[in-house]
């Protein structure tokens, strides 16, 4: 599908009384990033995930159905409640019951509102927080009877199983080496390249000297075997908390994961657009109403209360040995 003009986005904070009163709230679809303020590297702002987060969701908006695009799109200011960021000082950090917490009461107040679309944006791959979002999500679609989603965890379920690395959807885009693509979970070219695009002057021109840099990397040169598990995808249990130990250890030193120099702006709008082009089918599907339960959610969906509940939180980042300055 081609990309068309974006249809107007009304910004919440902006409007007058008046002017919110004269939305057809039923057919209007909320918009809101939840993602953190955390560490990307020497070299992007701290916001990266939240501008990330918005920049998909005002991008799906243009690759929309053309049946769907006269709706009111309203977009909510960021919410950085977000947990797990890279444990550097410059990350803050909430629990996950915090974030179900905001984003069900939020939807809660919407639906009372009588809004019945609400998207939820996000561009961190931590499992406890797209999880969360998840979480808050069906409860207030069950509870309300509104469609509620978490637009990350349904893109990435539906691109590649729910895996945080992007190299089989972006390893064929022009201007991409698919090896700089692999272990690219944070800060790398991926990001890199969208920010680029989005707010290039928030790019410090330092980022074409990063070398690459993973875990992998990292763990070879200790004489240490790589995790098992890829990042955000179901695995057994054991092989999933090695392979998030392991990145705790690599981010308590470094910043970021994969291979930020060869990041281009051109680049950046082809993931954009590559990006956008599924969100954008896959919200049409929600607004049809045909997107099946299933696809609402990522694969990890089914252990959401190991990554979630309070008490299963509190055992492993006793286990994994999370730094007390990012709890």
């Amino acid at each position: 599908m081609e990309a068309a003009a974006a249809p107007r986005v009304l910004r919440w904070e902006t409007l007058t009384k008046r002017q919110f009163d004269q939305i057809d709230r039923a057919r209007a679809v909320v918009l809101v990033t939840f993602s953190p303020l955390e560490v990307h590297g020497p070299h992007l702002p701290l916001g990266a995930d939240v501008l990330e987060g918005e920049g998909l969701a005002e991008r799906l908006l243009r690759f929309l159905p053309e049946r769907h695009r006269d709706r009111t799109f309203l977009k909510l200011p960021f919410v950085y409640a977000a947990s797990d960021p890279v444990p550097q000082p410059g990350s803050l950090s909430f629990r996950p019951s915090t974030t179900i917490a905001v984003l069900e009461d939020l939807g809660h107040s919407l639906a009372a509102q009588g809004f019945r679309t609400v998207l939820v944006s996000n561009f961190h791959g931590s499992p406890r927080h797209f999880l969360s979002l998840e979480v808050a999500c069906d409860r207030v679609a069950r509870e309300r009877g509104i469609a509620m989603l978490c637009v990350f965890s349904a893109m990435l379920s539906r691109l590649n199983g729910g895996g945080s690395e992007l190299g089989d959807v972006l390893g064929h885009l022009p201007g991409v080496e698919k090896a700089d693509l692999e272990g690219d979970t944070h800060g790398g070219v991926v990001e890199t390249s969208q920010l680029l695009a989005l707010h290039p002057d928030w790019v410090d021109p330092d980022y074409k000297t990063l070398p690459r840099r993973t875990v992998e990397l990292w763990l070879a040169e200790r004489g240490e075997a790589p995790p098992k598990a890829q990042r955000g995808k179901l695995a057994a249990l054991g092989e999933m908390l090695a392979s998030f130990r392991a990145g705790i250890r690599f981010f308590s030193e470094e910043t970021y994961s994969g291979a930020p120099g060869s990041a281009s702006a051109e680049l950046g709008e082809r993931i954009l657009d590559t990006l956008g082009a599924h969100a954008g089918a896959l919200v049409g599907e929600l607004l049809d109403g045909t997107l099946p339960e299933p696809a609402w959610h990522s694969p990890l969906w089914r252990l959401r209360h190991v990554f979630t509940h309070p008490a299963a939180v509190r055992a492993a980042d006793a286990y994994l040995k999370v730094p007390r300055s990012i709890r």
